[in-house]
């Protein structure tokens, strides 16, 4: 029986870099191979810490968190929904949020993201806890692509954490089918697929895809779903420059340009992270006080 996050490799459109495709797929045929060894997903406590109002780890968590204490999850390598030995997914990731931002000593989080992407299943589980969370969440990235920074745009603030290896964009959507049709043939195996007379549109574009016609699961699938990604990157980045060749059709750019450009509110560091979450913390205390 495959694993959830077998099939969601399988069964979900993909808003990803194309060099992180190529970086993943190893990690992938490990996935939907089910071959689990000692190379596993990080520690959580790599995943999910606190530091104090300077930056600093608090190491010992088992005491009281003291007030003002920042919590941080690290958003890294490929997204997916549904977590399993190899990867963190979206929905363990987001109850780490979720107990950050119920937590009362805690001011609001970093999320640390380095991503090219992933799942485009993961993006709402993210989104909609970014819509009804309490606190701020200040977004802290390296590589910020595809359905990473369609996350990103979900965050209060954002800040590329170096002016030398973060890139943000990437902003599409792309679907990656494989056919083992000919590998079948080759063993003497013919595959029959019998749709009912009632149900001519069931599969229908995925079937012409497999066909090297690509036109409706272009119209239906990856075209409605990239509209709405770039529309989502409009409003939440108020000041794109929409008119930058490639901006919203996938090109990638470094934190200077990303800058000029409105993908990102600031290039800065982690500390200059902190100090942003506690900023915005006590914004929202004194509208609401």
């Amino acid at each position: 029986m495959k694993s959830k996050s077998s099939l969601e490799l399988f069964s979900s459109l993909w808003a990803i870099s194309p060099s992180s495709l190529y970086e993943y797929k190893p990690l992938f045929a490990k996935i939907l191979s089910g071959r689990a060894d000692s190379e596993g997903r990080e520690l959580e406590a790599n995943i999910n810490y606190l530091v104090d109002e300077n930056g600093d780890k608090i190491e010992n968590r088992s005491n009281d968190i003291p007030p003002g204490t920042v919590g941080v999850v690290n958003l890294i390598g490929p997204m997916i929904k549904y977590g399993n030995w190899y990867l963190w997914g979206a929905d363990e990731l987001v109850e780490m949020l979720e107990a950050l931002d119920k937590h009362p000593n805690v001011v609001g989080t970093i999320l640390r993201i380095d991503s090219g992407g992933g799942a485009v299943k993961a993006v709402p589980v993210f989104a909609n806890f970014l819509k009804r969370k309490k606190k701020p969440v200040v977004a802290l990235c390296d590589i910020c692509a595809s359905a990473a920074i369609w996350v990103k745009s979900y965050c209060d603030y954002s800040f590329a954490e170096n002016n030398i290896s973060a890139m943000f964009g990437s902003i599409g959507v792309l679907a990656h089918l494989f056919s083992y049709k000919k590998f079948y043939e080759d063993l003497g195996i013919e595959e029959h697929i019998i749709v009912s007379d009632y149900s001519e549109d069931k599969n229908k574009a995925f079937t012409l895809a497999e066909k090297g016609k690509y036109k409706l699961i272009k119209e239906e699938y990856l075209n409605p779903t990239a509209k709405q990604f770039q529309e989502t990157i409009k409003v939440k980045h108020p000041k794109l420059k929409q008119d930058v060749p490639g901006i919203l059709k996938g090109k990638m750019f470094y934190a200077e340009q990303a800058l000029e450009y409105g993908l990102i509110n600031e290039i800065g560091t982690f500390e200059k992270a902190v100090q942003k979450v506690h900023e915005l913390a006590n914004i929202n205390s004194f509208l609401n006080s």
